[in-house]
């Protein structure tokens, strides 16, 4: 995949044992479901690591958009000029973070784990433009994975962004001059096709694929 081979070059240039690549969704039901892991090749204790600061990366994406990085135990943070640190305790791996933010397209991070990380000049620069990239991507390939089978009519894309908008059902169905039940079904529908549990999962996806506004 090229994405793959893309993620495989960046971990190359930064000298990293591995790295993986992840999408948050706000609206997910719960704090385990928040973090989608999209791209990876990483160990037991990278894979232990993420879990471990997943929390703390999305504080950091609240108030900067620079890259930080954490320290493992006998390790010196991975440190440049554009990189925050991390305020977690030590963990088993040390590494560097990128964090992206487009938007309604979504929100997503990717980790590069290693204890000899290259972040000189500027490279985090460039390092951090490529994940850019990397990420739109991810997201454009979300749209191409709804097969024309699976795209939302105009009434079940109304009665999204009617939902998105604040509107409870019985609101939408007035609005629009239908029934609560058929409002329902609508969103029903609309969350089967996006493959979402719940219309707020549906709208959380509809908006970062850019169905609604």
């Amino acid at each position: 995949m090229e994405l793959e081979d893309a993620a495989q070059e960046l971990r190359a240039i930064l000298g990293a044992d591995g790295y993986v690549v992840c999408r948050i969704n706000r609206f997910a039901p719960s704090k385990t479901q928040r973090v989608t892991v999209v791209l990876s090749s990483v160990d037991r204790n990278m894979r232990r690591a993420l879990s471990a600061i997943g929390e703390a990366i999305e504080n950091h994406m609240e108030r900067s958009l620079l890259p930080f990085a954490w320290t493992a135990a006998g390790h010196e943070a991975a440190v440049g000029t554009f990189v925050e640190p991390l305020p977690v305790k030590a963990l088993d791996v040390p590494g560097v973070g990128f964090p992206v933010k487009l938007g309604i397209m979504g929100n997503g991070f990717a980790l590069f784990f290693g204890s000899d990380l290259d972040l000189s000049g500027d490279r985090v620069v460039e390092i951090h433009r490529d994940i850019y990239r990397i990420m739109r991507e991810l997201l454009a390939l979300d749209v191409q994975r709804i097969s024309p089978h699976q795209t939302l009519n105009d009434r079940e894309l109304q009665c999204l962004q009617l939902a998105a908008d604040g509107y409870k059902s019985e609101a939408i169905a007035e609005e629009l001059t239908l029934s609560v039940h058929t409002v329902n079904a609508y969103l029903g529908f609309a969350a089967t096709k996006l493959d979402s549990v719940n219309r707020i999962q549906a709208i959380a996806k509809a908006i970062r694929l850019g169905l609604i506004g």
